[in-house]
């Protein structure tokens, strides 16, 4: 068969170049590569302008961010979130540690423009993972607690079983 050659084509790769999935131009592959060496869905340019449009729509709403991850991620206020932690006397709904007694955890990750990340928190929201229902307010560790046990009310019985059963006789052994 006689004829020009045919374009490879091959989902979204034209001849060594990728469509971007946000401004849909032909782009070199390397601008497709983030920072950290992860292949991305939008060219590079995009996400510079993503992460200006970001930063300037948080700006111009400053001490917003927590309110809208409260929001976000468990559809609640920061006025409930307030009203959860002194109806526990602020304290974790599990072990009964005061939030002044836990060190604070910083959210988020550390900024490239030096800024500190998000502001410190004390007590954490519990959810439960298949209704979103907010439980209550915990300290971290009794939160990363029920995540171990992939909040599983018959594995906290077990690991409760195990903690108050007599330990079995070892016999000693032989120093050496």
């Amino acid at each position: 068969m006689s004829g020009p050659p045919l374009k490879s084509v091959v989902v979204g790769i034209v001849n060594e170049f990728k469509k971007c999935g946000r401004c849909k131009q032909l782009r070199p592959p390397e601008s497709f590569v983030s920072a950290t060496g992860r292949t991305m869905l939008s060219c590079q340019p995009c996400r510079k302008y993503s992460r200006r449009v970001n930063q300037a729509s948080r700006d111009a709403r400053p001490g917003s961010d927590r309110a809208m991850n409260l929001w976000t991620k468990y559809r609640i206020t920061e006025a409930f979130y307030d009203e959860l932690r002194s109806r526990q006397g602020f304290r974790c709904a599990i072990c009964g540690i005061h939030e002044d007694e836990l060190p604070a955890t910083l959210a988020g990750r550390p900024r490239k423009d030096g800024k500190p990340s998000a502001s410190a928190f004390r007590l954490v929201v519990d959810h439960c993972h298949g209704t979103s229902t907010v439980r209550g307010l915990l300290c971290n560790g009794c939160n990363s607690a029920l995540g171990h046990f992939r909040d599983s009310p018959e594995a906290l019985r077990r690991a409760l079983d195990y903690l108050q059963s007599e330990p079995p006789s070892v016999p000693p052994r032989e120093v050496i």
